[in-house]
Formats: C-alpha cells, structure tokens, sequence
C-alpha cells in the first residue's frame, strides 16, 4: 500500500483493485499471469481507470504502453488500490503518481517501472538509529521508542504529495472507539503482532509534539516511530503512508520511519470502522505500513498469503510468512541475540515444579552458520532437568513454497519460487552446559527436512542445544541475500504426552495517564503451540497492579481477554498476562505500564503519641508508589520529632508502611503537620501527629514537684470533662495518665496513688 519515495520513501492506498477480503483471489489480482504483450487488453482494468488512461495517454505516452505500465506499477511497486474509485480519483491518482513511487519519474517510456526487491538497504540498529551501514546478512535486534504526538501537531510530509496540517488522530480514535486508549491499544497490538515474530521491541515514550519530521535518528524526546494522522484529501483512494527507516533529513524525501494515517476513513464502515476479527482492516492496514517502517517493501505474488503484498487484503491476520523471513533477515526472530553460548536463550527448569515440554515456532536462521561475517546462522538455547527424563528433539523447517525475492511485472509468481522449507541444512547438537562436552550431534537429513531425536533418561543437568544452518550455499554474501532465511519450529518434548505451554503475548511497553482507564487486549497475538493435539486458548489472566497475584480473568470469574484498569499513582506497573489453554497448559508475557500525571492524596487517620516514644505510623492516599525514602516523609511544623525507617509503598501506591515517628522526649507536645512528597507530587496532612506531654512525676498536674490539693482540683476539673478531645481540655490532656484519651476511673486510680506518695520522686 505504498508509494515509494527516492527508493526509501512510502506512500500507502486503499484497499486493491478487488476486494481481496476472503474467497478465491480475483482475476485482476492476477494480472501478472498475463505476458507482457496483453497488457493492453482493456478488459484487464476497471472501466473507470481506462476512461482516465484514455484521458491522459495523449498528453505523455501511447494508451497501449501506459496500460502496460500501470498494470506493472499496480503488481510491482508499493501501490494498492480500491476497485470502487471514480474516474475522477483514478485521474487524480494518475496525474499525481502516474502510478510510480512518489516523485520517481519514467526512464525508459518502453518499461517505465523499476523492479522492486523485499528488504529496504536500511534498517533500525539496536538502539533505534536507522542506518544502511550495518554488517550484511546479520539480524540485529532493535528497541524502538513509538509515541503519539497530541492533537494539533504539525503531521505530514509534503514529499508525499500531501500537505501537512494538524493531528487529529487522537479526536478520530476516541470517535471510532469510545475511547483514546482503546484505539490506541489496537495500534499497540499492530507492534505487538511483529515483537511476535522478530527481534523488534516496542517502549511507548512522551512525545515532544514537534512536527514530523523526515529524520530516522534517536531523539530522547520522541519515539523513533511516530504514529498521527490527518485527512489526506478525503477518502480519495490513499489510506495511509509510512515513511523508511532511513536516517534520512534531506529535503523533499519521505524517511524517518513515522506514520500517516488518513482519517477520512474512520468514518467508513467497509475499512477502519469494520469490526470484524477485532478491527482486522484496520489492523492489518497499519501493521502493512509499519512493515514498511521497519523497511520491508511490497511482497509478491498477490494471493492473499502475506501481509506485505500490494493488495491489502483480510483473509489473513497480520504477519504471515514471507513478512517473518524479512524479520528474519533483518531482526531475527523473538529470541535475537542468542548466537552464542552466553547468549542462549534459558528455557528453564522443565522437570519441576512439574514437567513441561517447549514448542517454539517461526523461529529463523540466516545464512551459513560458519561463515565468519554473519553471527545470526545459528541459535543457542539451554535447559535444565532436575531429575532424568527421556528428551525428544525435533526441528522442523518451515516455510513452504511460493515466489519471493526480486519483483517483476507478475503478482502471481511468474518470478522465482522458492521452496523456503528447504533453504536450510537444520543441524542441532547437544552438549552440557559450557559447551565442553558433545552429547550427540543430530544430522541425518538434508535440506527441508526436519530433524528429530530422543535422548533416552537424559540426567538432570543443565544442557545447551545449539540448531545452525548447515547449507554452505547460504553464505551472506550470495546473489540474493533475501533467499537464505530458514524458519523453523523448535520442539524440546519431555516425557510423554507432556504438551507445550502456549505463547501469550500482552502487547508493548506502554504508558498511561493516572485515572484514565487503561485498555489491554490479550487475544490478538497470544496462541497456542502444541500441534500433537487439537487445543485453544481457554483462559485470559492478568497481573494488573504488579503485585505478583493474577486477579483478573480468574475462575470462577469470567475470562478476561480485554480488561481495563485504572491507576491512581504514579510509577513502572509490570503487568503480567497469563494464558491458559486447554490442557491447561500457562504461558505468561509481562510488559510494562508507565503511569503519569498522579496527583498526591494524603487521606488515612491521625496518630498521637507520647514524649519518649517511637510511634509506627501508616501513609494511605494515591499517587505513593514512588515514596521511597523516609526522606520523602517531613514534619513541617513543631520540633523534636523525626522520621525513621524504610518506606514500603504497596502495589497500586495507595498505602505506605515501615516508618515511624521518633517522638524526643522534648518534643513540642500537640499537633504536627506531616508532608508526604517527592518528584511526583506532595500532599500535607494538618495535624497528622499529636504529641502528648509526659510527665517524670504522674500526677502532679501543675509541675510543682509535688502531687498535693492544687493537683486534685486540676484533675477533678479533667475528670469532669472526660474526653481528651473536649475544647476545655489542657493542652496535651495531662491528666489521661494511662493514655487512651478519656479521663476516667482508671486514670482516678493512678492519681489516687501519686496522691499519696505526695513528693515527686
């Protein structure tokens, strides 16, 4: 859905020619099956687009060889159309792009088109500069910062023939979904569907709400992937468009790997405000775009099997295949980086607490394992048994076969096809854990073919499986780089009949205002694993404060695959989903939540205490989670009193405990006002402490060192009174000898006693 700018720039169309949502793949989805001679039958196009060629053909080329063109532009370059345009959309369309990516202009009238290849020469590094420098055909993974610049911001690039104006996608996501966050969680879930398959994560960040700009360069103030919206021109046939990952910042060129969603077409009940399959359209729509971000450029052929082909189409759900070898290529698969030894990827303990087995899928090697340059044709794994079992092994290459790499004029397959299940030589070897002890070496089969094999009352011990691609024709420096990716299934089956855990997967890093209601989607890129047994996703969990407990989603109560949570305080959530299948079978994916904007409550009941004494005390209000220090806790008014120990914030930061008031023996006696802050925010509650007086001599009511007459009728005055809290009361009420802030019998009975003794000690 794109056209491409100075062969790094991205501009995206609605729809296709036909409608490719479901059912067999129309005949003009095929148009590449057609030689090159036919290209200028008539019946070939909509009606519509011919009487716009017919219209433009005289002013520039013949009718026949622009057909021709088109028909090549449509299946070969990054345009996708919609089959229901007006004339008068198809001529706009034409006399701004003439069908070529963005500002590319003919150079030969004969074959105007330019061929297309999958994966862009640039690429996001690890920490989010996009370059072309980076050593070829090795996967690198990255870390990229998104953000959502607010409403009102500058959007748009005018290399893409669009003129800029301000932001409105926050205005149409509430409109579309009820809800800001809500539409925004489905653009998170389109990141989430290629954190699934690639070494690509995703931290949302605050955004500085400058104007888009054509730079692919780490800013700290906004995320490397931007993503706004704007109408761009109404609903005139351009969906979106999403520029490469080129560090780019020249004039006139659409890089920087931001996204422009037009709109125009929330108000359309056939594309974005379609439903169906949790909003698919408009998913697969910007998962498409993103691709491009990430610098994957159109697939062919057009059959309704890849994410990134021309066409967008809804009979699959976002990433497919071909869209994982780009991965692959480029990022490597969810565990990148485990090239070595120390890198393996730690599958744990998998004999206790109970015996689990591992299916992981769509895994990816790239190129020769041995081939010094590239460090990402082989993977490393480990686990651990802590008691013997049989271990079976098998790793399986994926793919199948269809025609990819280098584009030409078909979209059907007339280019290569490749069996991408068998570019591989898959190899996998076993050793202890460091590597020094060769346990068995598994090759018995050659390329597209899996291997397999039972490690009969394997030891407890921690082991090292290592899986690498054996075929030396996949060296990284072959003729077409774009063919040598493996994907593969890993299988560590324990025991018998013990199934693997299924994959959940709870979205991206994210952030969120405080008292907003936060949106979590568990059910669009979570799935089961196992294949030895039919099985579904039964159950939705989630962890939603942090504090370790699944609480939501929980039987008896109702699964949970979309809960919603408010929090009230500042600070980092790892909120934990937890999916169950039905063999009741748990997998879990913890992501972050970063709340913002919390305002400090100090609201629990006051304390008292006497001169001399240490006095817990407990914090409860909102916005505490970060009052880490007795620092963050002050008395601001009377003398002589301190704050010790070490402040324990509960989960959602509504109650702090493990202080204490240390109250001198000097201490002002009466109330004290406490402040609770730190950079998030500070509250003070008025006389949260009240010290009480402690006399060396009970009784003797006026200091005079003696408990006499003048004492009995301050007492009698206090008992009369009874309650400490009476206006009438002496300050710090003296007479409550035993404390519990009424002057009764009891403490009649203790002054009775100084009575008697008379002298103070």
């Amino acid at each position: 859905m794109q056209i491409r700018k100075n062969a790094r720039s991205t501009v995206a169309t609605i729809g296709a020619l036909v409608a490719l949502s479901g059912g067999a793949v129309s005949s003009l989805a095929q148009l590449g099956a057609f030689p090159a001679s036919d290209f200028d039958g008539k019946t070939m196009l909509p009606f519509q687009l011919e009487l716009a060629i017919s219209k433009q053909a005289p002013t520039t080329m013949s009718a026949s060889v622009m057909r021709g063109a088109i028909v090549r532009a449509m299946h070969s370059t990054q345009n996708c159309y919609a089959s229901n345009l007006t004339s008068e959309q198809w001529q706009s369309l034409l006399n701004q792009y003439q069908f070529l990516p963005v500002t590319q202009t003919p150079t030969d009238p004969n074959d105007p088109f330019a061929d297309r290849f999958n994966v862009d020469t640039f690429r996001w590094g690890p920490a989010g500069t996009a370059s072309s420098s980076f050593p070829s055909g090795v996967a690198i993974a990255t870390n990229l910062t998104v953000s959502f610049p607010n409403d009102g911001t500058t959007w748009g690039l005018s290399a893409s023939g669009f003129a800029a104006s301000g932001n409105v996608l926050g205005a149409s996501l509430t409109s579309q979904f009820g809800n800001l966050e809500k539409g925004r969680e489905y653009l998170r879930q389109v990141l989430g569907s290629w954190r699934r398959y690639g070494g690509v994560t995703y931290t949302e960040v605050a955004d500085d709400n400058t104007l888009m700009t054509n730079s692919g360069s780490h800013n700290n103030n906004r995320g490397d992937i931007r993503i706004g919206g704007i109408s761009l021109n109404g609903q005139g046939g351009v969906l979106a468009y999403n520029c490469f990952p080129s560090p780019g910042g020249l004039a006139g060129t659409l890089t920087g790997g931001d996204m422009v969603i037009n709109t125009a077409y929330f108000n359309d009940a056939s594309t974005f405000n379609a439903t169906a399959n949790n909003y698919r359209y408009f998913r697969n729509t910007t998962t498409h775009e993103h691709g491009h971000g990430l610098g994957f450029i159109h697939q062919v052929p057009c059959n309704s099997s890849k994410l990134m082909e021309p066409f967008i189409q809804t009979t699959t759900d976002a990433v497919r295949i071909d869209d994982r070898r780009a991965l692959g290529r480029n990022y490597g698969d969810r565990f990148s980086g485990n090239q070595s030894l120390a890198t393996a990827r730690d599958f744990g303990n998998l004999s206790s607490p109970v015996l689990r087995s591992i299916a992981s899928r769509d895994l990816s090697l790239n190129g020769y394992w041995n081939n010094g340059a590239n460090a990402s044709g082989a993977d490393y794994f480990k686990f651990t048994l802590s008691s013997a079992q049989n271990v079976k092994i098998n790793v399986t290459p994926t793919g199948g076969t269809y025609t990819t790499g280098q584009q030409s004029s078909s979209c059907s397959g007339t280019t290569t096809a490749y069996a991408t299940n068998a570019i591989a030589d898959l190899v996998f070897v076993l050793t202890n854990s460091d590597g020094s002890v060769t346990i068995g070496t598994v090759n018995a089969t050659g390329a597209g073919t899996a291997e397999s094999f039972t490690f009969s009352n394997l030891p407890a011990d921690s082991y090292v499986l290592q899986v690498y691609d054996n075929n030396a024709a996949n060296l990284t420096n072959g003729a077409n780089g774009n063919t040598i990716v493996q994907l593969y299934d890993l299988e560590v089956q324990v025991g018998t009949n013990v199934y693997a855990d299924p994959y959940a997967n709870a979205g991206i890093n994210k952030r969120i205002g405080a008292n907003v209601l936060c949106q979590f989607i568990g059910d669009i890129n979570s799935a089961v694993t196992e294949n030895r047994i039919a099985e579904t996703i039964s159950r939705y969990e989630w962890d939603l404060d942090g504090d370790g407990v699944f609480e939501t989603g929980v039987a008896p109560a109702a699964s949970a695959p979309k809960p919603t949570f408010t929090y009230v305080s500042n600070g980092t959530y790892p909120v934990t989903l937890r999916v169950r299948d039905s063999q009741t079978k748990t997998g879990t994916d913890t992501i972050n939540v970063v709340v913002f904007g919390g305002t400090t409550t100090f609201t629990n009941t006051p304390v008292t205490g006497d001169q001399g004494t240490i006095v817990p005390f407990t914090i409860t209000g909102t916005n505490l989670k970060n009052v880490t220090l007795a620092t963050h806790v002050t008395l601001t008014s009377g003398t002589g009193v301190t704050v010790t120990g070490t402040p324990v914030p509960n989960a959602m930061g509504t109650q702090v405990t493990g202080l204490s008031f240390v109250i001198a023996a000097d201490a002002s006696v009466g109330g004290h006002n406490c402040r609770v802050g730190n950079i998030d925010g500070n509250a003070t509650y008025v006389d949260f402490l009240t010290v009480n007086a402690v006399s060396a001599c009970p009784g003797d009511l006026n200091s005079d060192g003696v408990v006499d007459d003048a004492d009995f009728v301050l007492f009698a005055t206090a008992y009369d009174l009874l309650d400490c809290a009476d206006p009438s009361m002496p300050a710090g009420c003296p007479a409550d000898l035993n404390g519990d802030n009424v002057v009764d019998d009891a403490d009649f009975v203790l002054f009775s006693v100084a009575y008697d003794a008379f002298l103070c000690p």
